[in-house]
């Protein structure tokens, strides 16, 4: 593509780090990190199940409590009771970092936990700014990536969350980053060695952080073989098996003591019970109690009609995630013509077939747990590489109206890239005060359930409720939080099914909410039943005694 010569960055020779200014990096990461803290003051609490789970793991550990936990969310591996080892369906990466902050300052404050999520956020438009210089070797294109990073849509919300969202913002930028650097065959074999090696470190912190990270085991694996085919080394599959060695020895000293922690509890690499999950017809059934109603003969005589109409939803879904979430609408054109325009990197390429296996495995396989949330998890690994070649794709662009309607690149591209920074600032702010600040519902509002829980757990005393007494909940990782009782998760089913876990756990109590559609007419019409004693309201939950007089 050719430019007018009126319009000419400059392009920086030698090595990327030296390309990249370092007023830039300063200030990108003041702005990220400036940004993310600004968004924590209307974030008290952690505000949903996934980060408040993340939180109560973490509290544990600096309490000496180890991976373990006084509650059930669900019972896909049987549990015998409490405590409960932790971390068997998420991963604990999320919560060892928020540990880590809470031991740094010598203080169990959501504050202390979260300061490393803002550090993390700071770093992500440095390195989505560092990997755009990788397409357009210009400092103001380095610019417009950056910025598109600070204001990240909806990933602002979950900016100093202690979840897994900026955990692979940053893991999957870094990857993106290594890989290209291996984009070049004239690479010495001994600097992709160690090379290989660092990816094997990512790709253990990946996995660390969420189950499906594993996918990028078989990625990177991949990827050095597909190196040393294009190598110029004569032995071809020895360099490949060097290098594939690094790799593998470095992801299991990322992953070798998790993998130890569960041979050792379950006599299995994987944790027990999430093979489970592949069974499931519904999202409700994975908190089905007993579990072992779980599957696969289950899972086959519901009907290939089910099974087609549930991955067909999953990939609408998670297309419109992939549009309207990562690409804001509005960058989704320019993100493609930004991959297209650089198709012949090696690294766009295997960025490609991961991003399909990604989509497949979120689709075809989980596709309940992916169109809830867990596509966007995953493919935010992808977010770095896609913000980067946004100028590239803008370029593009300007220069089709160079040649159609007769534009000024050097007067249109800047007021392209700064009309381009406002729409998607305005877009971040819309989605943080719809998440956070709500459509003027009390319930909509961050905290509310935290709000609630803690109201209750004042007023429980008043029913005959003792501190030690096990209860029933929609979200135990929250109830524990905020009152902290142990609890456990009131399963999918009917009356029938809460009972029976109930006497297999000692609970007593159940608290029913609104949200707990499985059993709707209970909650409607709160009465006694067997088994069942309505003792009243606490706010919008209805209170039962289980099995009392």
């Amino acid at each position: 593509m050719k430019l007018s010569a009126t319009w000419k960055f400059t392009f920086i020779s030698g090595d990327t780090k030296a390309a990249m200014n370092r007023t830039l990096a300063i200030v990108l990461f003041i702005l990220g990190a400036g940004l993310a803290a600004l968004a924590a003051l209307g974030q008290a609490v952690p505000g949903y199940m996934d980060a408040e789970y993340y939180y109560a793991g973490a509290l544990r550990l600096v309490q000496g409590d180890g991976f373990t936990e006084p509650f059930l969310w669900n019972y896909l591996d049987n549990p015998t009771g409490l405590p409960h080892p932790s971390h068997l369906y998420w991963m604990p990466l999320a919560s060892i970092l928020a540990a880590m902050g809470m031991k740094a300052f010598g203080t169990t404050s959501f504050w202390a936990a979260r300061l490393p999520f803002i550090l993390l956020y700071g770093m992500l438009p440095v390195i989505c700014a560092y990997l755009s210089l990788k397409f357009l070797k210009s400092s103001r294109y380095a610019w417009v990536a950056g910025l598109l990073a600070v204001f990240s849509g909806v990933y602002l919300v979950y900016a100093s969350i202690p979840e897994t969202f900026v955990l692979y913002l940053v893991l999957g930028g870094l990857i993106w980053l290594l890989i290209l650097k291996n984009d070049r065959d004239a690479v010495p074999s001994r600097t992709v060695a160690l090379r290989a090696g660092l990816l094997g470190i990512l790709v253990g912190l990946m996995h660390l952080a969420r189950a499906d990270g594993i996918i990028w085991v078989a990625g990177g694996v991949f990827w050095l073989i597909w190196m040393g085919i294009r190598s110029q080394k004569t032995s071809k599959l020895r360099v490949a098996i060097i290098w594939i060695s690094f790799f593998l020895l470095a992801y299991a000293l990322v992953m070798g003591a998790w993998y130890a922690r569960n041979l050792n509890l379950f006599g299995t690499l994987m944790a027990a019970g999430n093979s489970r999950s592949l069974w499931i017809t519904n999202y409700d059934q994975t908190f089905s109690f007993p579990a072992s109603s779980i599957t696969f003969v289950n899972w086959q005589a519901a009907g290939l009609r089910v099974h087609l109409q549930s991955r067909w939803d999953a990939l609408v879904m998670n297309l419109k995630n992939l549009v309207a979430v990562q690409g804001l609408v509005i960058l989704t054109p320019l993100m493609i013509a930004g991959l297209w325009h650089k198709r012949s990197l090696r690294g766009i390429q295997f960025a490609g077939l991961m991003g399909l296996g990604t989509l497949a495995l979120m689709t075809l396989i989980f596709p309940y747990a992916g169109a809830r949330g867990g596509y966007l998890h995953s493919t935010s690994a992808f977010q770095t590489l896609l913000w980067a070649v946004t100028p590239a794709g803008l370029e593009l662009f300007v220069a089709w109206g160079q040649r159609k309607r007769n534009w000024q690149p050097e007067r249109a591209t800047p007021v392209f890239a700064t009309l381009l920074i406002i729409v998607v600032a305005f877009i971040t702010g819309w989605f943080y005060l719809s998440k956070v600040i709500g459509a003027g519902e009390p319930a909509a509002r961050w905290g509310y359930s935290d709000r609630s829980y803690r109201q209750i757990g004042e007023k429980l005393p008043e029913y005959g409720v003792e501190s030690e007494d096990l209860v029933m909940v929609n979200n135990p990782p929250g109830f524990y939080l905020a009152t902290g009782r142990p609890s456990i998760v009131i399963p999918g089913g009917g009356v029938e099914q809460a009972l029976a876990a109930a006497q297999k756990y000692g609970a007593k109590w159940l608290l029913l909410g609104e949200s707990q559609g499985n059993l709707t007419d209970l909650y409607d019409r709160p009465e006694d039943t067997p088994g069942l004693h309505y003792r009243g309201d606490i706010g919008d939950l209805r209170i039962f005694c289980i099995d009392c007089e």
